[in-house]
């Protein structure tokens, strides 16, 4: 694969220290990558290596106090506007952040499609879940009425709805039960086969990453550790 469609040029992100006599610490430190079409790559790190900090620079939503972010050859401003905010979207590890609790899920994935112009009916949002195994009555429920792996399916279904050409998958699978992470597992690796989607997939487990990844980049301590599977 030749092209690149989502790259990073020496991301540096800097957060105030709560230590005495410490003004910064240095959660990401000079990360460089590329993302090809229809990969997947993998970001392993232990919790507090920068691995999710740096995800959320390369969807746009921290801003980096050095480096770039690319989409197809072109410098993205922060924060991501226009195609760039609708093509690179992320599912995060506590899907309830995605979704407003004093909102049903049918007021929720409605948004997605006006963003998108598109009418929200009953039978477009009906088959926007319903291959996710959930149903009409899951509509009507807020996201407290949801199960976990529900309210994480329903996350997926509302990204998807974007068409997004990049998905930044942030531990999407740490706090579902065995039976759901395999289900969401299979349908991400269907879907890409389908679609071409690329994925950047952070997660702290090694035996997941080599399931799941075609490349695996380490993270310590800020820092990009070269380490790929092919």
């Amino acid at each position: 694969m030749s092209d690149v469609i989502l790259e990073a040029r020496g991301l540096t992100k800097r957060f105030r220290s709560r230590e005495e006599g410490r003004r910064y610490f240095t959660a990401v430190d000079g990360a460089s990558l590329s993302l090809h079409p229809g990969e997947t790559l993998g970001l392993l790190g232990e919790s507090g290596s920068g691995k999710s900090t740096l995800g959320q620079m390369l969807v746009g939503l921290i801003r980096p106090d050095e480096g770039s972010v690319l989409y197809r050859g072109e410098t993205l401003p922060f924060p991501f506007r226009g195609l760039p905010r609708q093509k690179i979207q992320i599912l995060f590890q506590h899907p309830e952040v995605s979704f407003n609790p004093q909102l049903t899920l049918r007021q929720s994935l409605s948004e997605p499609f006006r963003l998108r112009k598109q009418l929200a009916t009953d039978e477009a949002l009906t088959a926007c879940i319903a291959r996710f195994g959930l149903y009409p009555e899951h509509l009507e429920r807020r996201p407290s009425a949801l199960s976990g792996g529900e309210l994480q399916r329903a996350a997926l279904a509302r990204v998807l709805v974007m068409e997004p050409e990049v998905i930044l998958l942030d531990e999407p699978t740490s706090m579902l039960d065995v039976i759901t992470q395999a289900q969401i597992v299979d349908f991400l690796r269907r879907y890409q086969e389908e679609t071409g989607t690329s994925y950047i997939f952070i997660t702290h487990s090694t035996s997941l990453a080599e399931q799941v990844c075609r490349r695996i980049v380490r993270v310590k301590e800020g820092k990009l550790l070269d380490s790929e599977k092919e």
